[in-house]
This record gives C-alpha cells, structure tokens and sequence, in this order.
C-alpha cells in the first residue's frame, strides 16, 4: 500500500496535514507525530506491518498500542480514499 498521489502532506506553523481536492474529500486533516510517521512511510509502497516494526523501533511505547493506532489510522486514510492497495 502508499499513500495515493490525489493526496499530499503539507507543513503549515510546524503542524503537518494531509490534504486533497479530488476523489470527493475537499480538505485538511492536522496530523499528529504517529500520523505524520506513517504518512511519510506511506510515500513508498509498504505494509502496515513495516510500519508497526518501524514504528517500535522509534517510540518509546507498547508494540499493542503501535498496532492499534497504526491499524486505526489505515483504516481512516481508507475510508477517504488516500491509500492506494
């Protein structure tokens, strides 16, 4: 999976947000740290499983935790049509 290239990640004031204008979402979402990992790991064709070991390799922080919000935050770039399969 990646990241669709209709969506890209924009720097405003030092907050990153995922924004696009086409595929029917016309906006912008702030991005926290864990979003803005898995945005920038998703520039590149991955899995979400990279993504978890990546991620416990980088924070401080339960691998069940890394799998959830990982896991949740796939499913919500899914809902809008950002991740190409």
């Amino acid at each position: 999976m990646k990241l669709c290239s209709d969506f890209q990640t924009i720097e405003i004031d030092g907050k990153r947000y995922l924004t696009s204008a086409v595929r029917g979402f016309d906006g912008q979402i702030a991005c926290n740290e864990t979003a803005s990992f898995v945005l920038k790991k998703l520039r590149r064709r991955t899995t979400e499983n990279a993504i978890v070991k990546a991620m416990c390799r980088e924070f401080d922080a339960p691998a069940e935790t890394i799998e959830r919000d990982v896991r949740d935050l796939l499913e919500k770039l899914r809902q809008i049509g950002a991740l190409e399969e």
